[in-house]
């Protein structure tokens, strides 16, 4: 699942990027990872992570019906969506949003300590 939505950097999503009061610097990836990174360590754990993509489930809901269509996730391909789509309503709950993005952690934690470090969040 995690792999498909991985045409864009795996923890920096554009949606990510597109939350409001996160700045506009030169590098938004960077921008994204600072957001996320909310305690400030240089790194970002899994809990860091999940109430960031719960922050931009939120902000991606445009009608704030509690889910989120295609239409509203710019960037993320209808086969991508689909995947994710576990009850295949063609709408994605928080839980499959989240457990979808927790995928793309999985995949950027090259290390496997549970962490994301730079280096792995912004290749």
């Amino acid at each position: 699942m995690g792999a498909k939505w991985a045409a864009i950097p795996a923890l920096l999503l554009a949606s990510m990027l597109a939350l409001p009061g996160t700045g506009a610097l030169a590098d938004p990836a960077t921008d994204a990872f600072a957001a996320a990174d909310r305690n400030g360590d240089g790194m970002v754990d899994r809990g860091e992570f999940h109430e960031r993509m719960t922050e931009v489930f939120f902000f991606a809901d445009q009608d704030r019906d509690g889910a989120l269509t295609v239409e509203e996730l710019t960037g993320v391909d209808r086969d991508a969506f689909s995947a994710a789509d576990s009850d295949n309503n063609g709408t994605l709950s928080l839980h499959e949003f989240t457990r979808a993005r927790a995928a793309d952690f999985d995949s950027a934690d090259t290390n496997r300590d549970g962490l994301l470090k730079p280096d792995e969040a912004l290749r």
